[in-house]
């Protein structure tokens, strides 16, 4: 029976190119390309021309997109878009990104991340887990929360909420979700 199932999850991953584990108030926004597979074409030769090797993921800075940053902003919603689409009535984020490392989530290659956390391949093929930090302009982690993680909440309102910019990225995909 374990033979049976573990010939089933091989041949399920090796299905795909790329596994991302995201919560229901991220998205990983292409900032350069229309979709997410034009994203990664340009990632994954970036990382191999830093180091020609390949990796168990491929890690996105994480921004927030807070909803008192609208009030900030003195934002009516935009009346081409349904008030209940919060992602894309949301564009106003903080200027500043989390550190490096910090909050990020990836894009796993099934071929040799074994384990996964919430964050980063806990579990490799070959022991070594490696991920590649994605450059902020190509894409980013949009995060849509009410208010920064608690391990964030001493640092958040001169960090993040007092310092804002409006970002539309998310708006090319706004005729597709409407």
């Amino acid at each position: 029976m374990i033979q049976t199932k573990h010939r089933n999850l091989t041949a399920l991953f090796s299905r795909y190119e790329y596994i991302a584990l995201l919560d229901i108030d991220e998205v990983i926004m292409p900032l350069k390309h229309e979709n997410w597979a034009g994203m990664m074409d340009e990632v994954v030769k970036g990382s191999l021309k830093i180091k020609n090797e390949t990796r168990a993921s491929w890690n996105f800075r994480n921004v927030y997109f807070m909803d008192e940053m609208l009030d900030a902003h003195e934002h009516q919603h935009f009346k081409d878009i349904p008030e209940y689409l919060h992602m894309m009535q949301h564009v106003y984020r903080s200027a500043n990104y989390t550190k490096p490392g910090q909050y990020v989530k990836c894009f796993h290659n099934p071929e040799k991340a074994l384990i996964l956390h919430n964050h980063f391949p806990l579990g490799c093929l070959g022991g070594v887990c490696t991920s590649f930090p994605v450059d902020t302009g190509l894409a980013q982690l949009q995060h849509y929360r009410q208010d920064c993680v608690n391990t964030l909440k001493k640092s958040c309102a001169n960090d993040f909420k007092n310092n804002s910019v409006k970002d539309t990225s998310i708006w090319k995909v706004k005729e597709t979700v409407i």
